[in-house]
């Protein structure tokens, strides 16, 4: 058993879709868990719609929701040929969106949205996605099971920030996907309580469903599929010369989270560190690439970049290289911005984490990244 999670940077275009049912097909002979996220920046928008039903503007609410509804009808539209199943595709959309439509005209009369609301507003992007991904794999002639992870994950009801619930998420998940030679579709970020109230789990937990699930069900590996391929030791806008560390292990990648990174989030890793489940973080669009691998063998201690950004000021972290070495390279780029821009940057360092940081003006800040990859890296062969 397997867990392949699905980004929404990947399931934005029908090339993303393209890619998915590729890689699913190249697993048919294991079963397998597919996670989806919600497509593109539908969760922001749909945030934005409820913050303006809020106000009382539902007429710019109704155009939040109509443009995500012209964007999943496109994808809709890039699914297959046959007619009865596109029109029953695109009818299973306009009720999911309904849903929100509804709640939103709600909020907009009596001006309150509670958490609870929130959370049922929030999770239909990522009903929209696992409604499309079942669609287009089955299309694809993959024969799938498609389940509401609100059967799955079980929380506390702490909405906007749910807390699973292990042990009754582990006997739901067993019994509900435990039929082996299956592929079993899901969303991300979306659970429900005891009582079956929708939860969401906060930012970015749909890799949280994965690794949840994995655990459950003692998978034997996790792979997060992105746009790009794997954890580079620097953003690649702003770094070309930034390159994929290959391996982390899971402590290290828990530290990189907490410094900002992308791709991982600390609440990711503890689910499959305990079950000794390896994450692998690829590109959906270059599936052969390596990508980065995270799981608890040692690993050749990589550079890691991380920028952190806000109005006037950017953090720039530099991980996993002793602290003398990243002083050094600190001391050096700061003598080349000159007197003049160097007073008043600030320099903390954190030996547990072996951490250095520098702040920076932000216009600053892609030279000192730049400046510190060229000094402190250097690919593996």
């Amino acid at each position: 058993m397997t867990v392949e999670k699905f980004g929404g940077a990947v399931l934005r275009t029908p090339r993303g879709f393209e890619a998915m049912t590729s890689i699913i097909r190249d697993r048919q002979s294991d079963p397998c868990v597919v996670v989806v996220s919600a497509v593109g920046n539908t969760t922001r928008s749909l945030a934005a719609a409820a913050a303006c039903s809020l106000r009382g503007q539902g007429g710019e609410a109704s155009t939040l929701l109509d443009s995500i509804a012209t964007v999943h009808a496109e994808l809709a539209a890039s699914i297959g040929a046959d007619p009865i199943r596109r029109r029953r595709l695109t009818h299973a959309l306009t009720e999911i969106l309904d849903v929100a439509r509804r709640l939103c005209r709600s909020v907009e009369v009596t001006r309150q949205c509670s958490s609870r609301t929130l959370d049922r507003i929030m999770a239909t992007g990522e009903d929209l996605a696992r409604t499309l991904a079942a669609a287009a794999l089955q299309e694809a002639g993959i024969a799938i099971s498609e389940v509401d992870a609100r059967t799955l994950i079980m929380t506390d009801e702490q909405y906007g920030v749910a807390r699973p619930l292990t042990e009754p998420t582990r006997r739901r998940v067993r019994h509900l996907l435990e039929t082996q030679g299956t592929t079993w579709v899901t969303q991300g970020f979306v659970a429900s309580t005891e009582s079956g109230e929708t939860t969401t789990m906060g930012r970015e937990s749909s890799n949280l469903s994965a690794s949840l699930l994995a655990s459950c069900l003692d998978a034997s590996s996790i792979t997060i599929w992105t746009d790009v391929a794997g954890v580079q030791t620097a953003d690649p806008m702003i770094c070309p010369s930034g390159y994929t560390v290959r391996h982390l292990q899971y402590d290290q990648a828990r530290i990189a989270a907490s410094y900002g990174l992308k791709l991982i989030y600390p609440t990711m890793i503890d689910p499959a560190e305990t079950c000794g489940i390896p994450i692998r973080i690829a590109s959906a669009l270059a599936p052969d690439d390596k990508g980065t691998l995270i799981d608890a063998k040692t690993a050749t201690a990589p550079v890691m970049i991380a920028t952190v950004d806000n109005e006037e000021m950017t953090s720039v972290t530099v991980l996993f290289v002793t602290l003398e070495e990243s002083l050094r390279a600190i001391m050096r780029v700061l003598e080349s911005l000159g007197s003049s821009h160097a007073d008043g940057i600030d320099v903390t360092t954190n030996m547990h984490d072996r951490a250095a940081t520098i702040v920076v003006p932000t216009p600053l800040a892609p030279f000192v990244v730049r400046a510190l990859h060229s000094e402190l890296c250097q690919e593996s062969a």
